[in-house]
């Protein structure tokens, strides 16, 4: 890992392609491998770089790196994503310096997710720091930076309700089975339909209830085996629909289909069961709405129930505004510390060779003096002045680099 220095490139960049600008179908163009992150960090550090990292997710894959200017990693994006840079540009978020810190304090907050709050993100951005440090591929001003944001995502989660509530309807529906746990320890689950909706809500399931007997249907049996496997879960048949429909005690439907998948014909045992149609159209009969025993939750009441928690969200982006901002503001502050640090160490190195000077003319015309207490007391002055002029430069100024240039100016220091 590199230290900070003022590095030939000296601007930081945010370059990439996310769900506030780009459709899916763009995004899916633009995310990268860690094979291709890879190549690309490797291309870079060949090419003089200095830092860089790849955000790579489902939502967003942005790259912030160091640079002269952002054409040379727009190239090195494009190139190693396979697409041209006028599809780039239909769809681009460069951001540059200040605003680039931001940006990236913002996305680890969960601001920037496609869920307000959805703080996976933090774990993504971890991710992807370790894979740069592995490359080779970091300094310290993006260590800092990455440290900085991880610390503002706990305080943000901690101090918000920013994350809390159902945020989505595959969420609302797991939400819902949690509640039906109370009265059914152990029920047997049976989820339809392996489209986006059904795998999050399969993963939200098995992650957060603890339930064990899950069972996934799919039209075409090769996806429910294969997410089966990954989840550790059964999987059937759709020729087995209605005899695991039978044994249910909890369905949930995210089907695709324009007429309803489970009927009322379907159910010929009698029990107490919880039905969840997160579909559009809805794929559960609505008959089944009045039948005795089954109690039915379409995607418009999980809508409702999200829609109440993302309001609740919404209303604590001011406070969690507050946090980030004062995360950044310490974080910048440490930067002008760092931007300060090299002149005061110049400073005070042309300073101590004064004092060595003037001190040996000192003990010359005046021999009867003790040499450890003219040392300490020249010592303690110079102590008092650069005390001084640190203490001014890091309180900030309207013109630190003017300060900067002021001083080396007087005296007569190297850059």
């Amino acid at each position: 890992m590199r230290d900070f220095k003022e590095s030939t490139y000296t601007n930081f960049f945010l370059i990439g392609i996310d769900h506030d600008s780009a459709p899916v179908e763009v995004r899916e163009c633009f995310t990268m491998n860690e094979e291709q992150v890879s190549h690309l960090t490797h291309e870079y550090l060949q090419e003089g770089g200095d830092a860089l990292m790849v955000l790579a997710t489902c939502n967003r894959t942005e790259v912030y790196a160091f640079g002269e200017c952002p054409r040379s990693i727009v190239s090195l994006f494009c190139k190693h994503t396979g697409n041209s840079k006028e599809l780039f540009d239909q769809y681009k978020n460069i951001k540059q310096n200040t605003e680039a810190i931001e940006h990236l304090f913002a996305v680890g907050a969960g601001l920037k997710s496609k869920i307000l709050g959805d703080f996976e993100i933090i774990g993504q951005i971890k991710k992807s720091f370790r894979f740069a440090k592995d490359l080779g591929a970091t300094n310290g001003f993006l260590e800092r930076l990455v440290n900085s944001t991880v610390e503002c995502s706990k305080r943000v989660k901690n101090k918000t309700e920013l994350s809390t509530g159902a945020a989505s309807v595959a969420f609302a529906a797991v939400l819902q089975v949690k509640e039906y746990l109370r009265q059914n320890s152990q029920p047997k689950v049976l989820l339809i339909g392996m489209g986006k909706i059904g795998q999050t809500t399969s993963e939200n399931l098995i992650n957060q209830t603890g339930i064990h007997d899950i069972t996934l249907i799919n039209r075409t049996e090769e996806k429910a085996e294969r997410l089966a496997n990954r989840f550790h879960v059964k999987h059937k048949s759709i020729d087995q629909l209605e005899a695991e429909l039978n044994q249910a005690d909890v369905v949930i439907v995210a089907t695709g289909a324009d007429t309803p998948t489970v009927r009322a014909e379907h159910f010929t045992s009698s029990k107490n069961r919880l039905l969840l149609d997160l579909s559009m159209p809805r794929n559960i009969e609505p008959k089944l709405y009045q039948e005795p025993g089954f109690k039915v939750i379409d995607v418009d009441q999980l809508s409702v129930v999200a829609e109440e928690s993302i309001q609740k969200r919404r209303a604590q982006i001011p406070v969690a505004q507050i946090i980030i901002q004062e995360k950044i503001d310490e974080f910048l502050l440490w930067l002008e510390s760092r931007k300060v640090a090299p002149t005061l160490q110049m400073m005070r190195q042309k300073m101590d060779e004064w004092k060595s000077r003037e001190l040996e003319n000192v003990t010359k015309k005046f021999p009867e003096l003790n040499p450890d207490q003219a040392e300490a007391f020249a010592s303690q002055i110079l102590n008092r002045i650069t005390g001084q002029f640190a203490r001014k430069l890091k309180n900030g100024s309207a013109d630190i680099h003017g300060d900067l240039r002021t001083i080396h100016h007087i005296f007569e220091l190297n850059n």
